[in-house]
């Protein structure tokens, strides 16, 4: 509960009271111990419609479905009843943050709705989903002369190495003293993560949702959860990991 917060007096002190039915739906609807009022969340303002939906919605069109057929798939989903104008409004109002629109009619016309490949790994008793956007993978990298890295992703369609599984050492768990400079800024990555956290119940949702939002609807990111490693031959020891989130930007 630690994501929701009283729309009234902004307390965390909320527990959920079931669910109640609108036209638009059934939406989860709590009660807040501080201020003793009820209220059904809406994380994003002056919207009738919940941003799952929303982004759901932006999604399935950008996966190659048309207007039409993404509301469809939305009411389908979420028990509701948006048109296809509510499709291409939210299209419209989060296009300079959801920027794939750019590509999309190239896409289309060169590859169709066969745009997303995905395989799971285990590496350590983890599950790793990695996914790669196929027709971002080869415009980008042949625009920008990353030809092996277009090779390098799609083999692990075939499965990891042997070998992966056996180096031990992972970069999550390595601890690496270095000296480093932090910077911050508010980029279009940010934004376009934040909207796809608005679209999360739980902590545990957070990881995959941004991945994936980020992957259908944007410019710039290839693939997800890309697994990694160095192996030092003379040592005979090696490292492993996985890339989160892996983009092309500015022919890097």
């Amino acid at each position: 509960m630690s994501m929701i917060k009283c729309l009234n007096c902004g307390s965390s002190d909320i527990i959920k009271k079931g669910k109640r039915k609108t036209k638009f739906g059934f939406r989860q609807f709590y009660y807040c111990k501080n201020c003793k009022k009820g209220f059904i969340d809406s994380k994003l303002l002056h919207k009738t419609y919940g941003p799952k939906v929303i982004v759901s919605a932006v999604s399935y069109y950008n996966l190659g479905n048309t207007l039409e057929r993404s509301a469809k798939l939305t009411n389908r989903r979420f028990k509701v009843k948006i048109s296809k104008s509510s499709v291409s409004q939210w299209l419209k109002e989060f296009r300079d943050i959801c920027t794939y629109y750019k590509a999309r009619p190239r896409v289309l016309k060169n590859y169709g709705k066969e745009i997303l490949v995905s395989k799971t790994f285990k590496h350590n008793d983890l599950a790793y989903n990695f996914k790669y956007h196929k027709p971002k993978l080869e415009i980008l990298c042949s625009d920008n002369g990353l030809l092996s890295l277009i090779k390098y992703i799609k083999d692990f369609k075939r499965g990891c190495p042997e070998f992966f599984d056996d180096i031990e050492n992972r970069c999550s768990q390595t601890k690496i003293e270095v000296s480093t400079k932090k910077e911050s800024r508010y980029n279009n990555a940010c934004r376009l993560a934040d909207l796809a956290l608005k679209s999360c119940r739980s902590n545990s949702e957070r990881h995959t949702a941004v991945e994936n939002f980020m992957l259908i609807n944007d410019s710039a990111t290839i693939a997800c959860e890309v697994p990694v490693w160095l192996w030092e031959k003379n040592l005979d020891m090696g490292i492993s990991g996985h890339i989160d989130v892996l983009q092309v930007r500015s022919n890097k």
